[in-house]
């Protein structure tokens, strides 16, 4: 588990100088009328985040628990994927953007890698979902997802607000 929580945690830090860097100061897409789509699609997969690192931090999640915690990242995987189609439709990424995007993907697949067999062996186990705490990694990861859910407020927000004012608009 240290390795995956070692992972996650780089991941969470990177993805939000992503966030911070370059969706909010250098393209201040919150208030940009074409990314409600990729503000929805950023709020969805920080939603999904959050609910990871939780259940990580607090839980083991056995029998068909366990495929509940695929099927977040598979869901986040799907999310990413839709992202990019849609920020290279709507908007030319800077280098420092797409370096960082191919970390984090890069990141996403050692997430990948190291999650499954934990789901394969939690799957085998009779269906619970059992208390499990991982020292420091469970307040870490609990202020990664409260975190992470305070930034899917706001970019939810962002989504509907930007639908609301610009209808119709799709750059």
């Amino acid at each position: 588990m240290t390795a995956l929580f070692a992972i996650l945690t780089f991941q969470a830090i990177l993805g939000a100088l992503d966030m911070l860097l370059n969706h909010e100061w250098r393209e201040h897409l919150p208030s940009r009328p074409g990314a409600r789509l990729e503000q929805a699609l950023h709020a969805a997969r920080e939603w999904l985040y959050g609910m990871l690192f939780l259940a990580l931090a607090w839980a083991q999640w056995q029998g068909s628990w366990a495929w509940l915690l695929a099927a977040v990242l598979l869901g986040e995987i799907l999310l990413t994927a839709w992202d990019f189609v849609e920020e290279d439709r709507t908007r030319v990424l800077s280098p420092n953007e797409r370096v960082m995007h191919l970390v984090l993907s890069m990141g996403a697949g050692a997430v990948c890698t190291l999650m499954l067999p934990m789901v394969l062996q939690w799957s085998r186990l009779p269906d619970a979902v059992v208390l499990s705490r991982h020292g420091y990694w469970t307040g870490l990861f609990t202020l990664f997802a409260i975190g992470v859910w305070v930034w899917a407020v706001r970019d939810t927000w962002a989504a509907i607000t930007l639908y609301r004012l610009h209808k119709g608009v799709q750059t």
